[in-house]
């Protein structure tokens, strides 16, 4: 359980805040309830169940400076993957993308990528859904690593992009 005042993860919002733990009663069962708010959105409010297996599945606390340097460090040698399949590779994304294994976004990231890069040999394009899930990572780990590592967005998200680059 998270306590006020943590900076987690929350794969549907980013890097947020732990403001309260408030108890609600719904339907005479009475629950507790995160109240956060994204940390570059102060207007909003979000409440989640604390005991909740979908919040405990998308909640997920910041990594540390040593682990991040160490992911950064390890993207020339992450593996690549591409699935053929649409549907089936959407979902793959959607996964890694709610399960916050940086490791495995980052390898998602570079495939995607790797893949866009081979269709403008093709005056192609990437799927729409494949352009979705590059943003909804990006976000996460630029918002994380920037965060931890106290960096521009902007300039994190740079970093990371070149370093993506360089090595496929």
């Amino acid at each position: 359980m998270y306590q006020i005042g943590d900076v987690i993860v929350y794969t549907t919002y980013g890097i947020c805040k732990v403001n309260n733990i408030i108890q609600m009663n719904l339907n005479n069962i009475v629950k507790d309830f995160y109240v956060m708010n994204p940390l570059d959105d102060s207007n909003t409010k979000i409440t989640l169940p604390v005991n909740s297996q979908s919040t405990i599945e998308r909640l997920h606390p910041l990594l540390d400076s040593n682990n991040i340097n160490d992911l950064i460090n390890q993207i020339p040698f992450i593996e690549t993957f591409w699935i053929d399949n649409d549907n089936e590779r959407k979902k793959v994304f959607t996964d890694i993308i709610k399960e916050c294994n940086r490791q495995k976004t980052l390898s998602m990231l570079k495939s995607i990528k790797k893949h866009e890069i081979s269709l403008k040999d093709k005056t192609r394009k990437l799927h729409a859904a494949d352009e979705i899930a590059m943003k909804d990572a990006l976000k996460l780990i630029v918002e994380e690593f920037s965060y931890v590592l106290s960096i521009d967005k902007h300039i994190m998200l740079e970093k990371l992009q070149n370093e993506i680059i360089k090595n496929i």
